[in-house]
């Protein structure tokens, strides 16, 4: 940079952000990050249902003219990727990410297409993971400094629900490092106020929404914060207005052409029913209603309203529940209460800096959201609860050496190792006590699934067809790359069937279901493959059913 001074021209050096000691912290936070989430990706049998939704829309982008028709193309298919834009059910930002890694994987890789695009969902979701130690770094480096700004970014790393859930082939990875930029520009913001700085934010905040929809919320915080600070005008009131103007703004330069492509807010169906209090809610079809072998009542990583079971109790006191419970897991049940002792410390703090609020704000409106999906819905799971996990971890961090100065005031003995010790120990303790959880393989339970697609593609010819309501081994068969409902010839001379043997978990949303399990008891239907293959049929997991023509 260079400006006159005195008559002649000057360089001026650009003042730093980073130092020696950033950098030497960062750099272990990426190893920490690159540890844990390669063991999880090198130690996941089958990843989530719903990551065959965001890897069919990836493969769809590669080849649009392949996405199933739909009644905003009037019965057409899309013919490039702007059509799949505006008619697919998830907004395109994690989509994106994944067709970008599985291009890479695509030079390096020679593993069937089904096989390629899940771990290029489970890899953008871990890598954007991996990236995230830098956000949250920062956050907790602006508001307490160095030592609580990576104390704050391990503990997220290394918590069961948020290392797994970002190991996974889920939007979390993508969407967090999103907001969490979006967050870390919002409390920059607040603190240094000057209009490009909300623009950023906002730019942030509205590539959060490209995510997922409630991205926008990240606004509320600073913008919040600014109007506060107008009011009581401890900035001047022009200024604060022409800052939230620039959030406003751009938040809008992202979000809104994307509103105007697809004509409303969103499409996912959670969304909408949102949006639209008065209309009735949508069917859940939980393990309870779907899965008559399954004796639990819903998924054990999420929180259902059964009609049956929760007749006449107060929907929102069961909400508020639900959402505490889920909260709950998500921060390891340490987190958060460690997190609100630092606030209830710290409140003289509060009073005099303007970066606190805005973590603060939106945790408040996370927290509100989640509340009315749950009331709403009648479902809230542990992944609608990791953005709140992450908030609290800078204030969690920051509680630790306030935890261990009232330690030490009460064993002298701890006292006399200091309080930056005692801090440690308490962190190496939360860490340790979190990695047997986190680093457990994930979804064991279900490989056979994958194997039984395996079987089915090398096996099915393509005039037979198949039910498979649980959606894995259609998916590695190659029947629904590129449409959910898959590839089933209108007259086929044999019909195949996935099914649970021994269901040892309960399931989600499994309409088709019952329809499985009624054509699996037709008279001539015959198990025709079975995992573990090394088992008698009646003592396996996974069944393939044939009725028809040998």
């Amino acid at each position: 940079m260079s400006s006159s001074v005195g008559g002649r021209l000057e360089a001026v050096t650009s003042e730093r952000s980073l130092f020696g000691p950033d950098y030497l912290r960062l750099a272990a936070l990426v190893l920490v990050a690159v540890a844990v989430h390669a063991w999880l990706l090198t130690h996941t049998a089958l990843t989530a249902r719903d990551s065959l939704g965001f890897a069919r829309q990836a493969l769809c982008f590669e080849t649009p003219a392949a996405a199933p028709p739909n009644d905003a193309d009037k019965g057409g298919h899309p013919k490039n990727a702007i059509d799949l834009v505006r008619t697919a059910e998830h907004p395109p930002g994690y989509p994106l990410a994944i067709l970008a890694v599985y291009k890479g994987l695509g030079l390096v890789s020679t593993a069937p297409v089904a096989d390629r695009a899940l771990v290029a969902a489970q890899l953008a979701n871990a890598l954007a993971a991996v990236l995230l130690v830098i956000p949250i770094y920062l956050i907790g480096r602006m508001l307490f400094g160095r030592n609580i700004g990576f104390a704050a970014a391990l503990l997220f790393q290394v918590l069961p629900v948020p290392a797994r859930i970002t190991s996974d082939g889920l939007t979390e990875g993508v969407y967090l490092l999103s907001t969490t930029v979006a967050v870390a520009l919002g409390v920059r913001a607040v603190m240094v106020p000057r209009i490009s700085g909300f623009l950023l934010c906002g730019l942030a905040t509205g590539t959060s929404y490209l995510v997922r929809p409630e991205g926008l919320m990240i606004a509320a915080g600073p913008g919040a914060v600014a109007l506060w600070l107008g009011l009581l005008r401890r900035w001047p009131r022009d200024q604060a207005f022409g800052r939230i103007t620039a959030l406003v703004v751009g938040t809008c330069l992202v979000a809104v052409p994307y509103m105007v492509l697809i004509g409303k807010f969103t499409h996912k169906p959670a969304g909408n029913e949102l949006l639209n209090p008065f209309a009735p809610p949508r069917p859940v079809y939980s393990g309870a209603q779907a899965a008559t072998a399954t004796t639990t009542t819903g998924p054990l990583f999420a929180e259902w309203w059964n009609d049956e079971k929760d007749s006449g109790k107060s929907k929102t006191v069961w909400g508020v529940q639900a959402v505490f419970k889920e909260v709950s897991k998500s921060a390891n049940y340490a987190i958060w209460p460690l997190a609100l002792f630092a606030i209830l410390a710290l409140r003289r703090r509060f009073a005099a800096e303007a970066g606190p609020w805005v973590l603060v704000i939106i945790a408040a409106c996370n927290f509100l959201l989640l509340l009315y999906l749950a009331t709403r819905v009648g479902y809230v799971s542990e992944r609608h609860t990791v953005l709140l996990t992450l908030l609290a971890c800078p204030f969690a961090a920051a509680g630790l050496p306030l935890l261990a100065t009232g330690i030490g005031q009460i064993f002298p003995r701890v006292e006399r190792l200091g309080v930056r010790v005692t801090a440690a120990g308490l962190l190496v303790a939360l860490v340790v006590a979190s990695l047997p959880f986190a680093l457990k393989p994930m979804h064991p339970n279900r490989v056979g699934h994958k194997h039984a697609g395996h079987w089915l593609a090398a096996n099915m010819k393509p005039d037979e067809a198949l039910i498979d309501p649980f959606c894995w081994a259609a998916w590695y068969a190659g029947r629904t790359l590129y449409r959910p409902d898959g590839y089933n010839p209108p007259e086929s001379r044999a019909t195949y069937i996935v099914m649970e043997n021994k269901a040892a978990t309960p399931h989600s949303r499994l309409p088709v279901l019952p329809l499985a399990q009624e054509q699996a008891a037709r008279p001539g239907a015959r198990v025709v493959y079975h995992w573990p293959e090394n088992v008698a049929a009646k003592d396996a997991i996974v069944h393939v059913v044939k009725i028809g023509e040998d």
